[in-house]
């Protein structure tokens, strides 16, 4: 593709990973916001109208074909169901991530811009994290639109939230440590220090989800370290090692209430003792969107309704969307994700099962997984991944280690 048609697509990702649209919105013009936005949702159309002239163009993966369907099921069902109850719905909006998931699964379809996406995609994860360490240092509030005079309790980034920061600071380790091959001792050294800024922009998020998320997806990256005798040596010190990080924690003078509150939550999840956990308002939230899943189990209450009622569930957002059919048939393309990241060759399958495990973690706690116009592209980027194998990564496992 020539370098006009990559910048229809890269342009969008990047605008979208960074919140430009939201910020623009927020601090300069909500019009010039909003101008912006039908220019990300044109140049999208437009790539994708020029990746139908490329002959070139491979076949969609068996995952992207179940994307289509899933979305022309809950389009069907969930704007039947606005019809029945009346719900008003701004069609522009709610498809701006269907228009990138059909848009990257064009252009995804070249090993070439595959490529050249996770080069792209590394950057503007980390620069996300650099950003975020930066606001956090001034104590920008991303609500009040201003530096306070106090310490920011959780770092929130661009997005002005905790969790949603988490996922691109994840996102930023997993990409830096798969594409990122130094060669040289310097490189190396740089490679273990910008790993080092991307854990510490973690750190700085305080989410609950995002800490656990962030060790099952360093078991997964790590795989190779997972000898017999280093498993058993695990076994011992790693509990020990987690007693004395989280008491220090809860002893620091560092730390505020709230920081404290959230590592007990921390501990409280560890020991299993769940009725101590703080879950936020969300387990209320939950039962009102379980309400209203009883009260339409079939056809749902139409598209986009669980983001109007501030779910901060996308599983089960899909039911009160549109219907018991629509959520089997997510539940199934998340099982076609974890099907082809299991049988896929060493070298890429630990890392789209890191990729699938932020995915679908944090789906159970935010609302807006597959609503956020980068994280579907994400979800595109993965499908082509997780099913078409490089012929250099096939050798590469097939080599004696």
């Amino acid at each position: 593709m020539k370098k006009i048609g990559l910048l229809f697509f890269l342009v969008p990702f990047v605008l979208s990973a960074l919140n430009i649209q939201s910020l623009v919105g927020k601090f300069i013009s909500e019009s010039l916001s909003q101008y912006l936005a039908f220019l990300n949702y044109g140049l999208v159309i437009a790539g994708a109208i020029l990746c139908l002239s490329d002959k070139n163009r491979g076949k969609f993966p068996s995952i992207v074909k179940t994307w289509f369907f899933f979305y022309l099921v809950y389009y069907g069902l969930g704007l039947l169901a606005n019809v029945v109850h009346n719900n008003e719905i701004s069609l522009l909006r709610t498809t701006v991530p269907l228009v990138y998931a059909v848009g990257f699964a064009f252009f995804f379809s070249s090993s070439q811009n595959r490529a050249i996406f996770e080069k792209v995609a590394l950057y503007t994860f980390f620069v996300s994290v650099i950003l975020l360490i930066y606001l956090n240092a001034i104590n920008f509030s991303y609500d009040d639109n201003s530096t306070l005079n106090y310490e920011l309790d959780r770092a929130g980034g661009l997005y002005g939230d905790s969790n949603n920061a988490a996922i691109v600071c994840i996102l930023a380790f997993i990409f830096i440590m798969k594409n990122v091959k130094p060669r040289s001792f310097i490189t190396k050294t740089l490679k273990i220090i910008v790993l080092g800024v991307t854990v510490y922009g973690i750190i700085l998020c305080f989410s609950k989800t995002g800490f656990l998320v962030f060790i099952v997806v360093c078991a997964l990256m790590f795989h190779r370290f997972f000898t017999p005798g280093k498993i058993v040596l695990l076994i011992f010190s790693l509990p020990l090692a987690l007693y004395f990080s989280l008491q220090s924690a809860l002893n620091s003078s560092y730390l505020t209430v709230v920081q404290k509150s959230r590592v007990q939550d921390i501990v409280n999840i560890l020991t299993l003792n769940t009725n101590e956990v703080s879950y936020s308002g969300r387990d209320v939230l939950f039962q009102n969107m379980l309400n209203y899943i009883n009260a339409n189990p079939i056809l749902g209450n139409g598209v986009y309704f669980y983001k109007d009622i501030y779910s901060h569930n996308t599983l089960f957002g899909i039911w009160a969307d549109a219907g018991i059919f629509c959520f089997l048939l997510f539940l199934y393309l998340l099982f076609q994700y974890f099907k082809k990241s299991m049988i896929a060759p060493a070298s890429i399958k630990f890392y789209c099962l890191s990729i699938l495990t932020v995915l679908f973690v944090f789906m159970i706690t935010l609302q807006t997984i597959i609503s956020e116009a980068y994280l579907m592209v994400v979800f595109m980027y993965l499908a082509y991944t997780a099913e078409y194998i490089p012929e250099n990564q096939i050798q590469s496992d097939l080599k004696p280690t």
